[in-house]
């Protein structure tokens, strides 16, 4: 078994992520994919939260990038309501360190090569493209069959606001997706809760172009055999 990683030892591999629910689901997410490691000590990739997509302010992805000993820096932030804007901003950031970062955010994530030995890449959540945000991505690993129970939720949110619901249309897919798995069993789990018991399916063809995505930016070795 390799040694734990001492919390600020450098680390080839960081991902910033937007929030703390990113930071517990994609752990879990990607280790139906890749061997995570202890997810309290070993991890593959090191993940850090931003506490907010407003933090990611001028100054911090070229902090983080020129940290000592990385290799590979990814970054994942919701769309929200307006992807064009939320590419901006993260390009703006990425600009700092790559003067020739490309225009345009390709729909099956963007891995960035800058100078000889490192690598940058970003993934706006659901899908690079469309508006939502990690709860909208996770809601296509629902399993086979809950399409009714899941438009059913949809119909019980927008009616929750006749009752007094005061969650913004933003966080419309946050309000579904937990009302959602408070009615399977067991009731009430956490997103990453949720992915490991597979409620949410991570192996599901819908998550193929982030697994890859991931993969390829941090050059892990798939894993040769699938979990049970």
């Amino acid at each position: 078994m390799p040694r734990p990683k001492k919390p600020n030892a450098p680390h080839p591999n960081k991902l910033l992520v937007e929030g703390d629910d990113e930071k517990r689901v994609i752990p879990y997410f990607m280790d139906a994919h890749v061997v995570w490691g202890d997810k309290e000590k070993d991890w593959v990739v090191r993940v850090e939260s931003l506490d907010g997509v407003d933090e990611l302010k001028p100054g911090v992805v070229e902090a983080e990038f020129n940290e000592d000993g990385l290799r590979n820096l990814g970054i994942i932030v919701d769309a929200d309501d307006d992807f064009g804007a939320r590419w901006a901003q993260v390009r703006d950031r990425c600009l700092e360190v790559a003067p020739d970062f490309p225009p345009a955010l390709p729909r099956e994530g963007l891995i960035h090569a800058v100078g000889s030995d490192k690598r940058i890449g970003v993934w706006i959540m659901p899908d690079n493209g469309s508006r939502g945000m990690l709860e909208t991505f996770l809601g296509l690993m629902r399993a086979t069959g809950s399409d009714p129970l899941w438009d059913f939720a949809a119909e019980s949110c927008r009616d929750a606001r006749g009752h007094g619901a005061s969650y913004t249309d933003a966080h419309f897919d946050k309000s579904r997706i937990h009302s959602y798995l408070a009615w399977i069993e067991p009731p009430g789990l956490q997103m990453h809760q949720a992915v490991l018991r597979r409620a949410l399916d991570a192996r599901l063809p819908a998550g193929e172009h982030f697994m890859r995505w991931f993969v390829d930016l941090f050059q892990l070795p798939p894993r040769t055999s699938p979990l049970p």
